[in-house]
């Protein structure tokens, strides 16, 4: 695992955050947020790190509570940029960095790590954020030459919506980026979203008979995994299906380095 970051407290640093990618960053680096939005779903999705029990829960993500985060005083807002509340509108409120995540470059890795290099800039946390960096970067590269031995065969990595209705992430998502850097196949080549995935039936997994299904939890009920339709299909056949604890599909680099470690243990090489 990558080390965790010594813990730090700024003085006179209240930072509000509203995309759970930024507050696993601030957590990665040492730095504890004063309030996130949907605190009790980061912990059923992200898992961790762990926000602290007194944090603050600014409402919904898309639309946070604006008189609550008046309130605070923040010193800093940290927010995705083109998802939400406008930039300008924080501005109002408190000083805000507005950082690009998921978007139409597809890059959500690389825009991860520039991320907390400037999050670390401005909070004064950059040795911080280096050594998690470096850290991560060699824990990939770790993970990628213990899986050396992978029988190579691509992963489709899905998300049920319903038992019959599911999310495929391709290019552009961040599991995407990590199979890439730790020399895994992605079997989903059809084309995604600026957030990496596409919604599909189950028709869309027979399409990719060689691949190894990887499921997010929470999967389908057990009485659909032994309905016919899933067990016609060539990947539950075969017995290639895995199955991996929620991890937040949608974050940044803690997300990443979550998914790594989960999808090594579920290939078994833990």
């Amino acid at each position: 695992m990558v080390p965790n970051a010594a813990s730090a407290e700024l003085a006179h640093s209240k930072i509000a955050v509203l995309d759970w990618g930024w507050a696993e960053s601030l957590l990665a680096i040492g730095v504890a947020p004063q309030a996130v939005a949907e605190t009790p779903l980061y912990g059923d999705r992200v898992v961790v790190p762990a926000l602290p029990k007194d944090t603050i829960d600014l409402g919904l993500r898309s639309w946070p509570n604006m008189e609550l985060l008046r309130s605070l005083q923040p010193d800093l807002i940290l927010s995705q940029a083109n998802y939400g509340v406008s930039e300008a509108r924080l501005q109002d409120i408190a000083p805000t960095m507005a950082l690009p995540l998921y978007t139409a470059e597809q890059q959500p890795l690389r825009r991860s790590h520039e991320a907390l290099v400037a999050i670390g800039q401005r909070i004064g946390r950059l040795a911080a954020a280096d050594a998690y960096l470096e850290g991560a970067h060699a824990r990939l590269a770790a993970i990628k030459a213990e899986m050396s031995s992978y029988d190579g065969r691509p992963l489709m990595i899905v998300k049920f919506t319903d038992d019959r209705v599911i999310d495929i992430y391709g290019t552009g998502s961040l599991f995407d980026d990590v199979l890439a850097k730790i020399g895994i196949t992605n079997a989903w080549n059809e084309p995604t979203n600026n957030w990496g995935f596409a919604t599909a039936g189950l028709d869309a997994i027979a399409r990719h008979p060689e691949a190894r299904l990887l499921i997010i939890e929470p999967g389908p009920p057990d009485t659909f995994l032994k309905s016919a339709l899933w067990q016609s299909l060539p990947a539950v056949q075969r017995g290639d299906v895995s199955t991996i604890p929620p991890t937040w599909v949608f974050g940044a680099f803690p997300s990443a380095m979550r998914f790594a470690e989960v999808l090594r243990k579920a290939l078994g090489f833990a």
